[in-house]
């Protein structure tokens, strides 16, 4: 099956925290417009709020959510130079989310989920070894680890904040 073009009429169908995902569309496209060429009033940080607020609500995933990965990992991919926490860190949080409450993946989004997770664990392996803030260090290294299939690493990269990693380790190793 296909990518669920952002013109579908299906995102209405999907769910969100919200309900019906007929919103998310319009802030998947908003995610690939330049910085220089947003209005002042069309911040980013606005669209990723709405997207992790509707996405990955307090942990809670939707069917939207699945369908909505694919292109932020697209997004990325087509334009590295927007890379933000956001396009990694939704994208792992929403796969951790998933497999931690056991819910199977929607065939209405496979193999495309699966192939943008996979893609996206690509992308972090290319970039890893650039300089990043912790918290971006963190979410690539949680994108490979959900790769290999290592949940339990990538939950608990996604538990603890990148600061809080230092303190984990000290308690770990003096337990």
């Amino acid at each position: 099956m296909a990518l669920i073009a952002l013109d579908d009429p299906r995102w209405a169908e999907l769910q969100h925290a919200y309900g019906a995902a007929d919103d998310i569309p319009e802030l998947l496209a908003n995610l690939s417009i330049p910085k220089g060429e947003r209005s002042e009033d069309d911040s980013i940080e606005d669209t990723w709020e709405e997207l992790w607020s509707s996405l990955c609500h307090q942990g809670d995933v939707y069917s939207a959510s699945f369908a909505a990965v694919p292109h932020i990992v697209d997004v990325l991919l087509q334009q590295p130079e927007l890379l933000m926490f956001d396009f990694v860190g939704l994208p792992v949080k929403i796969e951790v989310e998933r497999r931690e409450a056991g819910i199977s993946i929607p065939e209405s989004v496979e193999p495309q989920y699966s192939e943008a997770l996979q893609n996206l664990a690509c992308f972090a392996a290319s970039v890893i070894l650039d300089k990043h803030d912790k918290s971006m260090s963190s979410a690539l290294l949680t994108a490979l680890a959900l790769v290999h299939e290592n949940t339990g690493v990538a939950r608990m990269l996604g538990q603890i904040t990148a600061y809080e990693a230092d303190e984990a380790v000290d308690l770990f190793l003096n337990r």
